[in-house]
């Protein structure tokens, strides 16, 4: 596991900390005292990726729903149906993704709700540093370039600026996290799109 590290001084009591790891229980570490993300760091199925980035922008899967967790993978399958997305292993696999992770972040927070979000972007979808005004948020970027996230006043030092990588599952707490620490840490849709691509940006928030 790597730890992110920004050191502060005590009495501000802000989150800052990033955990990266190779193992999905790295995200339950969300709720440790200093912790502003976990990021789990995980192998992309190569035959997964390729059929993602192939297809057509138009057959790309848009949703935004508000549901149970458990229900996280028929609404995906569902959205492709509208979006023609064609049938197959890779298809399964993304939709049973989702439910995983709108399981795993369910677990973590101990909540039965979650808002689910696919959004199909060829531009910069939020280019600003920002806290999300949520408890937490779970990102992963199928396609195209992954989020950006920076400590808190250091947005205009390009050195400070880290990047998820593509298929890579980052947790963020948000402005209105469980417990009075604040955290210290923002994020960002990528500043450009360097290779070009669509993007496929899955969002899972907990809905308290």
């Amino acid at each position: 596991m790597t730890v992110y590290q920004e050191k502060i001084a005590p009495r501000q009591r802000l989150a800052r900390d990033v955990l990266i790891g190779r193992d999905p229980d790295i995200l339950s570490d969300i709720a440790s005292p200093g912790v502003a993300a976990a990021i789990w760091s995980r192998n992309c199925d190569p035959g997964f990726q390729a059929w993602i980035d192939g297809l057509p922008e138009e057959q790309l899967p848009d949703l935004r729903t508000v549901i149970p967790f458990h229900l996280a993978s028929s609404a995906v399958l569902s959205a492709c149906q509208q979006a023609g997305t064609p049938h197959g292993p890779e298809l399964d696999m993304l939709s049973d993704d989702v439910g995983a992770l709108a399981l795993m972040l369910a677990k973590t927070l101990d909540i039965r709700q979650v808002r689910v979000r696919l959004d199909v972007a060829t531009g910069v979808m939020c280019p600003k540093f920002h806290i999300d005004n949520v408890p937490a948020r779970l990102l992963c970027t199928y396609r195209g370039a992954g989020t950006e996230y920076v400590p808190a006043g250091f947005e205009m030092e390009p050195s400070r600026i880290r990047q998820v990588n593509t298929g890579h599952v980052a947790l963020f707490r948000g402005q209105t996290w469980l417990d009075e620490e604040k955290t210290g840490l923002l994020h960002r849709s990528p500043g450009r799109e360097s290779d070009g691509k669509t993007r496929l940006l899955l969002v899972i928030d907990a809905v308290s």
